[in-house]
C-alpha cells in the first residue's frame, strides 16, 4: 500500500486549531498523518502565502527539531529537516543539544543547520 501524502480539510483544521493540535499529530504514532501534516505545513509556513505564523513559528521550529531526534521514519525526519532549512532561521539549539540522537544519514544536514550563522 502506498503511503498517503495528500493533505486535505483535516490537516487544514489541525493547523487552524493551533499548536497543540499540530503537536498531537507530529508527536503521535500515525506516520501517514505526520506525512500529510508536514506536506500541508510546507505550504502553510512558506512565506510566499503570507499566512500568520505569529504564535506558531517558534513552537513549530522547536517541534521540528525534536522530530529529527525522535523515533520517526526516515521520510518524516527528512521532511522536518527540509522545513527547518527552508522556512526557519537559526539558531537550532535543540538540534545542537541532541545531535547525538540524530540518525547517521541525517547528520550532515543537521550539522549544516547547526552551523548556519545569523
Amino acid at each position: 500500500m502506498e503511503p498517503d501524502y495528500i493533505y486535505g480539510d483535516a490537516e487544514r483544521e489541525i493547523v487552524k486549531s493551533g499548536y497543540e493540535a499540530i503537536e498531537a499529530v507530529l508527536a503521535g504514532y500515525d506516520m501517514n498523518a505526520k506525512r500529510r501534516l508536514l506536506f500541508y505545513l510546507d505550504w502553510y509556513i512558506d512565506p510566499y502565502y503570507k499566512n500568520d505564523l505569529t504564535n506558531l513559528y517558534e513552537p513549530l521550529k522547536e517541534l521540528l527539531q525534536e522530530m529529527v531526534t525522535a523515533e520517526n521514519e526516515d521520510d518524516v525526519i527528512a521532511d522536518a529537516l527540509f522545513l527547518l532549512e527552508s522556512y526557519t532561521e537559526p539558531p537550532y539549539e535543540r538540534l545542537r543539544e541532541s545531535i547525538d540522537m540524530v540518525p547517521q544519514q541525517f547528520l550532515p544536514k543537521a550539522r549544516y543547520l547547526i552551523n548556519l550563522k545569523d
